[in-house]
This record gives C-alpha cells, sequence and structure tokens, in this order.
C-alpha cells in the first residue's frame, strides 16, 4: 500500500509555487519534448530510474550532475537550468558566491584583466567540475569531422585556465574553454581580440625589454670593461667572487672584505656609494 502511495506521488505534478516545482517542470518538459520515458531519460542521462522520478516529482531538489545531464543530453537549456537551478538551492537568507571582479572582454588589456575575465564564466556557468568541461569540449570534438574549432581541453588545463593559474594556450584552445563554460559562440570574437589583444602587448612588451638590456649591456661594455668595474667594487671594499656580468644593473656577487659578508651588488648602486649593508663607512 504504502509503495502504490509513493509510486502515486512521484506521479504527481510538480507544485510550480516554488522554486523546486518550478525547476522539476523544465525537466519534465524537456523529457517530453523528446518522446522518451523516464526510463528511457535515465538510460540515456546515465542515472536511475528512481532518480529521474524524484527530481521531477518536485519533492526535492536534485543534484547538480543531473541537471547537467538534462542539459547535455536532452536539451534543457542551459540558461534555464541555471537560474532554476540556483533558485531552488539556495537557501533563504543565503547569499550568493561572490564572483571575480572582471572587465568585459571589449575593455580587457592586460593578462590580469584577461584571467580574471575567463575565471568569472566559470563561475557565471556555476563552476561545473574541471570534468564536465573535458566532456562538454570532447562531444563537440567528436561532433565536428575536422576537429579544427576547439582544441583539446584537459582537466589539468581548464584547472589552470578557471583558477587564473595560466591564459589559454592558443585561440582554439580559449574556444573551446568559452564553449565548454557555455559562452555563446557569436560572443567569441570579441574574446578573441582580447586575447590577441594581451598577446601582442606581451610580445611587445618583452621586445622592448630585450631592445633595452642589449642596449644597457652595449652602453656599459663601450665605456667600462672588467678590470675597471673589478677595480671599483675593490675599492668599495668588495671582493669579486665571479666575473663581471657585463652589466651595471645586474646582480654581482662578492664578499666584503670588512666583514666577509657574501652577497649580491650591483655595480651601478656601489658606483652611487651604496656598499656592504652591515658596514657604515666605504673606503675612498
Amino acid at each position: 500500500m504504502s509503495t502504490v502511495r509513493k509510486v502515486r506521488r512521484l506521479k504527481k505534478v510538480p507544485d510550480t509555487d516554488n522554486a523546486v516545482g518550478q525547476l522539476a517542470c523544465a525537466l519534465r518538459r524537456s523529457r517530453a519534448v523528446l518522446g522518451l520515458t523516464q526510463a528511457q531519460a535515465a538510460d540515456v542521462i546515465g542515472k536511475s530510474t528512481s532518480t529521474v522520478q524524484r527530481a521531477e516529482a518536485g519533492a526535492v531538489a536534485p543534484k547538480k550532475s543531473l541537471v547537467d545531464g538534462y542539459v547535455d543530453k536532452l536539451g534543457l537549456a542551459p540558461e534555464e537550468a541555471k537560474r532554476l537551478y540556483e533558485k531552488a538551492t539556495r537557501a533563504p537568507g543565503r547569499q550568493r558566491r561572490s564572483l571575480t571582479q572582471a572587465p568585459h572582454p571589449r575593455m580587457v588589456s592586460t593578462r590580469d584583466e584577461l584571467g580574471r575575465a575567463l575565471a568569472r564564466v566559470w563561475e557565471e556557468n556555476n563552476r561545473p567540475s574541471m570534468q564536465q568541461l573535458q566532456d562538454r569540449v570532447q562531444a563537440a570534438r567528436e561532433a565536428d569531422e575536422k576537429r579544427k574549432r576547439y582544441a583539446f581541453l584537459s582537466r589539468s588545463a581548464a584547472y589552470r585556465i578557471s583558477h587564473r593559474q595560466q591564459l589559454p594556450s592558443g585561440v582554439e584552445q580559449l574556444r573551446a574553454y568559452l564553449y565548454a563554460c557555455r559562452v555563446k559562440e557569436r560572443q567569441f570574437p570579441i574574446w578573441i581580440q582580447a586575447y590577441q589583444r594581451v598577446k601582442a602587448k606581451e610580445k611587445e612588451e618583452s621586445a622592448a625589454k630585450k631592445t633595452a638590456g642589449s642596449e644597457e649591456r652595449r652602453i656599459w661594455r663601450r665605456w667600462i670593461g672588467r678590470r675597471r668595474a673589478t677595480s671599483i667594487m675593490l675599492n668599495a671594499g668588495l671582493h669579486p667572487a665571479e666575473p663581471f656580468p657585463r652589466s651595471g644593473t645586474a646582480p654581482w656577487t662578492a664578499q666584503c672584505m670588512r666583514c666577509g659578508l657574501i652577497g649580491r651588488f650591483r655595480l651601478s648602486s656601489v658606483m652611487q656609494g651604496r656598499g656592504c649593508p652591515k658596514c657604515t663607512t666605504l673606503s675612498p
């Protein structure tokens, strides 16, 4: 008798006055559009029939993995699923987890800004697991015979990108990450432009730094040689422990001839009167 009552309760239409019931109705609709029974839907998603029945009954909020199954396998709209799931699982008075502060992709100009923006899209997608991100991209790659639109996205790469530890290795991996985070494809060009803008800026800064370093070394080589540099250090009471690095701003290992301190000194600083930090006076 209790079993009959339980089955009837599962078949009851969810109460749409509460968030859990609204989510259950959305799950039912996505299954009904495909003409599947609850048992058939369970097989497609990879869950038990009882799990699907409980989710569609609207008594309690289902797990995130089940809702993701309806999105990935049964065509439930991602935006609707996200909105209803967050509403159904949020306790009264509970504050939403704060999102990473990030500029719009159009305003991104630095590596840090792009990293924060990529982390935010993952957070806005309700922080899916790294396995889910990898599976979504893999499914898209299998559906695309040429497999040129998206690069393979491993769980480790997805973690590092979503946690601001690295940027995508290229445009293809950027597209894969955005796809896995449910960013609409029409927005991809804006993100790609931001990525290319950051990379171009880093390339320019790297080239400028390299040029400045070469120029600085050239200037020092022109007017100061190893003997003169060594003489300056000795006059300051510092005995070089390695050859002159051929740069006035490069650290140079030397030992103080007064207190025996071994440290790293810059010739340009020594020439300005800054020598051993333990000694108050320097030799003339």
